[in-house]
This record gives structure tokens, C-alpha cells and sequence, in this order.
């Protein structure tokens, strides 16, 4: 419905639709079982060329909006288990460590990282979202003076998700080879080891298909042992 709402640039009635899904479930799921999966729809017409460039303008511009619009969502609203969990871990532990978020190559990639940015603040982290880099990313990497105890994680949309993050992934296990690294193919229903195995020696500490896992499993990497 959104995807429709948003093709016909009806964003009044997109924001609606959005506003009732949250009166009944999280704003985890909104991403995960709504936005994303509308950015993916937007990315397999765009590679077909189904989709012109004011409407696909016009439906990034509004699901930025509305990320930002619900950066202000409260946070009691997400009733997410992992969500909650990663709030409740004890924060002065883990202050030092930052999750850089990555787009592996578009805007639909950028959109999603800010998704996942967001979502990690929410549950206590601290996180940042990067845009598109115009700089190389070497650049962009050494500006950023990442740390070793820093995580970094590459978001990746479906359909032309492995070939920018693979060659992205290689380029910071390069540069960084102890730095935790995660890949988000967000939505993806293959096998994960499987595709894992795609990034032969480079291949990162985890591969993700959701956000709610993200934010489980990147508290697992940042967690502190117990001593």
C-alpha cells in the first residue's frame, strides 16, 4: 500500500498508513516488514527501468522524511526484545565503542543504514550513519579514526546487494583486518553461510538479514566479556 501510496506521490495517505501500522506494532517492524521491503520493491523497478526519476526522487525523499519524523517515536512505543535488551545492558561499558554504518553503494543502501543507525540509538548505542561517500573510502575511514573496539557494519539492499559490498568488505578488512565487521543484506531469504562463503578471505563476523537481528547480534560483538 505504501509502495502504491508513494508510485502515485500521495505521501498524506503513505504517512497514514505508516501512523496506524504504529498504533499496533513497533517501529522495528515498520522497517523491517514495511520500508525495507518498499525500498526493495523501488530498487528492483528502478534496475528495470519501471520506475522514472521523479517518482523514485520523490519516494526517497519521503521515506527520509519520515525516518527522520520518527526519530522522535517514543522509544517505550517498541516493544522489540532485542531492542529492549541492548537498552537494558549496562551503557557505561560500552560509551567507547561506535557502530559506523555504511551504504555499500546507493541511496537505498544510504536510506537503510540511517534506518539502522537510528534503531541502534534507540537501544543505547552509539551509532552513525554515513552518506554516500564522495570521498574514497580509505578516505572517508581514516577520517572517521576507527577504533578497535568500533563496529562497523555495510548496508546492503537486494536485488545488486554482494558485488558493492563484497568489494566494500575488502577494502575495510584491508585496511582495518581486526576491526568487527557486519553486513546487512537487508531482506535477503538465502542461505547466510552460504552467502557468507561468497566473500571468500575477507569474509565479515557476521551477515544479517533483518534489523532486529542486527541489534542483537551487534550487542553480542560489542557486549564486554564477563571477567
Amino acid at each position: 500500500q505504501i509502495y502504491q501510496r508513494l508510485l502515485a506521490m500521495d505521501q498524506p495517505e503513505a504517512h497514514a498508513i505508516v501512523g496506524r501500522f504504529l498504533k499496533e506494532k513497533p517501529l522495528m517492524d515498520l522497517y523491517d516488514s514495511v520500508l525495507i521491503p518498499v525500498l526493495s520493491l523501488a530498487e528492483q523497478d528502478r534496475h528495470k527501468g519501471a520506475i522514472d526519476t521523479a517518482r523514485e526522487e520523490f519516494l526517497f525523499l519521503s521515506i527520509n522524511e519520515m525516518i527522520t519524523e520518527l526519530s522522535e517515536f517514543p522509544v517505550a512505543h517498541d516493544s522489540s526484545q532485542a531492542g529492549d535488551a541492548a537498552a537494558e545492558s549496562a551503557p557505561a561499558e560500552r560509551l567507547s565503542a561506535r557502530v559506523i554504518c555504511l551504504p555499500a553503494n546507493d541511496r537505498a543502501d544510504e536510506v537503510t543504514a540511517a534506518m539502522l543507525a537510528q534503531i541502534l540509538e534507540r537501544a543505547g548505542h552509539v551509532a552513525l550513519s554515513l552518506p554516500i561517500a564522495h570521498a574514497s573510502l580509505a578516505e572517508m575511514l581514516a577520517l572517521l579514526e576507527v577504533r578497535p573496539d568500533d563496529v562497523i557494519c555495510i548496508s546492503a539492499l537486494p536485488p545488486y546487494a554482494f558485488t558493492p559490498a563484497r568489494t566494500m568488505c575488502k577494502l575495510i578488512r584491508e585496511r582495518f583486518p581486526k576491526v568487527k565487521l557486519v553486513i546487512g543484506v537487508w531482506g535477503f531469504s538465502g542461505d547466510t553461510e552460504k552467502a557468507k562463503a561468497r566473500f571468500e578471505r575477507t569474509q565479515p563476523d557476521r551477515l544479517l538479514t533483518s534489523l532486529a537481528q542486527a541489534v542483537e547480534q551487534i550487542q553480542e560483538l560489542i557486549q564486554p566479556k564477563a571477567s
